[in-house]
């Protein structure tokens, strides 16, 4: 579910998203990514039901600067090559997140920023405003404040809320950074909230309001998550993997992975080392053309550890579309 305060063109990143190469005709790979998934760091303030952190034992890290620069000098070579600040922590928490953000936006590099939002403060967001930060996007999860700290352990919505409207005030009249705001939802959160009505509320302050169902399915040996597993979207299904023709991953260490579901960065998901190895050259390699082989042109997803718990639910717009027609779950009124 996704709606836009002004349409679609107003994306910063409507030139990929609307293109032809995004999700039709991506086959074979362009000659360099869409987006490189850059992990600032692993460090995170909150203890989310849903993330894999919980069950990571990677140690905690932070991108080196001089890394970024080289890896950047890279993606500026490619023609709109864009990178995303994402990852398995919170990017604020880098202490040079503003440097980092800097070297890309010298480089006219598209630049997204995902964050919690707790950290952001005034004078960092009018940095982001100066540099013309792309796209800055708040993750929250629910549809209100109950359903936001059952699922985001340790978060705080008021500040939440307070820091996104302020980011509002601070951008004012300029069009930098667009901001967006991403929900996540188990089926009964939402039955019992309302999309719309969450939606309405955050679109005086944001550009982008999109809601999705929550996945659980990557911490389902979490005890906490157990009573829970059966409470998500149903009719769960294997389609084939079109993450691998689009976006390149990048841990804060450098390893380059195939995917960003790995929230250990582990060697059998790992194409090569930035430094020893270039974007372009693990993209086009041999062991990225045997995952878009194996999950991305086949159904081998059993084969990989992280891919045997990847599924795209082709039931939840449905769902969605059902919620918004007044309708319950199972086709009953």
């Amino acid at each position: 579910m996704l709606t836009y305060r002004e349409g679609p063109g107003s994306d910063p990143f409507f030139r990929i998203y609307g293109s032809d190469g995004w999700l039709r005709s991506y086959d074979p790979p362009r000659p360099f990514p869409f987006f490189v998934n850059l992990e600032p760091t692993n460090a995170c303030q909150l203890d989310c039901l849903f993330c894999s952190r919980q069950l990571s034992k990677r140690p905690i890290g932070y991108l080196d600067l001089g890394l970024a620069r080289e890896l950047f000098d890279e993606c500026a070579r490619h023609e709109g090559a864009a990178v995303r600040f994402t990852g398995w922590g919170e990017p604020l928490m880098h202490p040079r997140i503003l440097g980092l953000a800097g070297l890309a936006k010298e480089r006219s590099i598209g630049l997204k920023l995902y964050t919690n939002g707790l950290l952001l403060t005034e004078a960092m967001m009018g940095a982001f405003v100066e540099m013309g930060l792309d796209d800055l996007q708040f993750s929250l999860q629910g549809l209100n404040e109950p359903q936001y700290l059952f699922n985001r352990r340790k978060g705080d919505y008021a500040l939440l809320s307070r820091n996104i409207r302020m980011a509002s005030i601070v951008r004012g009249s300029a069009k930098r950074p667009f901001l967006s705001l991403l929900t996540s939802v188990l089926e009964n959160e939402l039955a019992e909230g309302d999309p719309k009505a969450f939606t309405e509320s955050w679109l005086p302050y944001v550009d982008k309001v999109a809601i999705d169902l929550t996945n659980l399915n990557f911490v389902s040996g979490s005890p906490r998550v157990a009573p829970y597993l059966a409470n998500q979207s149903k009719g769960l299904s294997r389609g084939k993997c079109v993450d691998v023709f689009l976006a390149l991953e990048v841990k804060y260490d450098g390893r380059i992975q195939f995917c960003g579901q790995d929230a250990d960065g582990r060697e059998c998901h790992t194409i090569g080392v930035f430094g020893e190895t270039g974007l372009q050259e693990a993209w086009l390699s041999d062991r990225m053309g045997a995952q878009r082989d194996l999950v991305g042109r086949n159904l081998g997803h059993s084969a990989s550890e992280v891919c045997r718990n990847c599924y795209h639910n082709t039931s939840k717009y449905e769902l969605f579309k059902r919620k918004e027609a007044g309708l319950g779950p199972a086709g009953g009124a």
